[in-house]
């Protein structure tokens, strides 16, 4: 059995528009994570790019078409199970459309939790499609690792036959050999995980409502209670509260980072305003397809490409640091078993982000669980307070908004989770 939360909301008519976003990238979890990148290549369209100056424009009308007054009806929902509970929360707000979706997997025996926040921009189309597809994919492929390793059952079963035929049982080797399994499954999963992204987002080339818009997605991968895997492509974010502290579980993508701008410039794109050819504020995203082409000549408008191993039987193939916009996720893995009392994390897009720090953000949620407030209504709070920060002058609080706030109790039920969450 499969506990699933899918949210793609009905909205009024969706009203295609430029997007923005103020967030800038944030430091390293501690400790170092590892993260990765895949070389593999997937088919790049044809499409031009095209060029839409934004840069005269003030925050609201970079922002698109907004209601006078916002849509505060709140899809929030609250589920518990044994080690993990969490809170789901989205709110359209200004906005002519709700773009925003999220989705939550668990399986029953609680070994695999995939959690989803995906921000669309230029119509719900793609938003909604990866929202269907990537968690259901992540979940059932890193399911079918852990039923075929049988990475969590190995060691117990080897010590029951050992024990069995009086044989002596070696602790330390057998903790080394798990280390080992465990490490094994990590790095399994994280190359499942990013293939996923790659898989659908060449899927999403087939849907033609997806042609002209995208999303960001923020993943986090709850593996057998001993790791959090956090995949991101966009500006959504995850952090996790570890000690009371804020640990930064992703990095914003944005066309103005040194790396990204010099991926964008070596594909032929450019970055004005912070800007991917002065459209895009993002520098990787499932979709946007008029970015991830080849280098088209502007007199002859002929594809070209840099390096003829690219050309296989007439079509362009580009790895993924070769196209201006990427789906490519950055992945960071966090380990739980380092923490003698895991607390919670939280998922959300950049209408939260705009309103809330990472710091800001756990300060608000810990001295509300402090004042014995339960996550559904520390979720609403949080929306309330996001949409009452909507200003003119910055342009932040009209946006979509959606978080999901995750507390993590392996050891305790959810009621002495509360309790602990209390003590200052």
């Amino acid at each position: 059995m499969v506990n699933t939360w899918v949210s793609s909301h009905p909205t009024l008519e969706p009203a295609a528009a430029p997007y923005t976003c103020h967030n800038a990238r944030v430091g390293l979890v501690d400790p170092p994570p590892n993260i990765a990148y895949m070389p593999s290549c997937r088919r790049a369209t044809s499409l031009p790019a095209y060029r839409h100056s934004l840069s005269l424009q003030s925050p609201l009308s970079i922002m698109g078409q907004l209601m006078s007054h916002p849509i505060e009806d709140k899809n929030v929902e609250c589920h518990s199970h044994e080690s993990l509970t969490y809170s789901i929360g989205s709110m359209q707000g200004y906005r002519m459309s709700m773009e925003d979706a999220h989705c939550v997997k668990i399986d029953e025996h609680e070994r695999v939790g995939v959690f989803g926040v995906f921000d669309g921009h230029g119509g719900k189309e793609c938003a909604n499609v990866v929202c269907e597809r990537l968690p259901s994919m992540i979940f059932k492929k890193i399911s079918a690792l852990l039923d075929d390793k049988n990475v969590l059952d190995a060691n117990s079963n080897e010590d029951a036959k050992k024990e069995e035929n009086g044989e002596k049982v070696d602790g330390n080797a057998n903790n080394i050999l798990k280390d080992s399994k465990l490490n094994k499954l990590r790095s399994s999963a994280m190359d499942v995980i990013r293939n996923c992204f790659f898989r659908v987002d060449h899927e999403l080339e087939a849907y033609h409502d997806a042609a002209n818009c995208g999303t960001t997605a923020i993943v986090a991968t709850v593996l057998a209670g001993k790791y959090v895997i956090v995949a991101n492509t966009g500006d959504s974010r995850c952090i996790m509260s570890v000690n009371g502290a804020a640990k930064t579980l992703s990095f914003d993508h944005k066309p103005s980072t040194m790396g990204e701008r010099v991926r964008i410039e070596n594909s032929g794109g450019y970055v004005v305003c912070g800007r991917v050819n002065e459209v895009l504020a993002l520098s990787r995203a499932f979709g946007d397809f008029k970015f991830k082409t080849p280098y088209v000549d502007g007199d002859t408008n002929q594809i070209y490409a840099r390096n003829k191993k690219y050309w296989k039987n007439g079509v362009v193939h580009l790895p993924p640091e070769l196209l201006s916009v990427s789906v490519e996720p950055d992945i960071l893995v966090y380990d739980l078993s380092k923490l003698t009392a895991p607390e919670f994390m939280v998922l959300a897009c950049d209408g939260i982000w705009d309103c809330y720090t990472n710091d800001q953000l756990l300060k608000a949620i810990r001295s509300k669980l402090a004042e014995s407030w339960n996550l559904r209504h520390i979720t609403e709070y949080i929306l309330n307070e996001c949409i009452s920060m909507a200003s003119s002058a910055t342009g932040i609080g009209f946006d979509n908004m959606t978080l999901v706030i995750v507390a993590l109790h392996p050891t305790e039920t959810i009621d002495e989770w509360y309790q602990r969450m209390k003590s200052p």
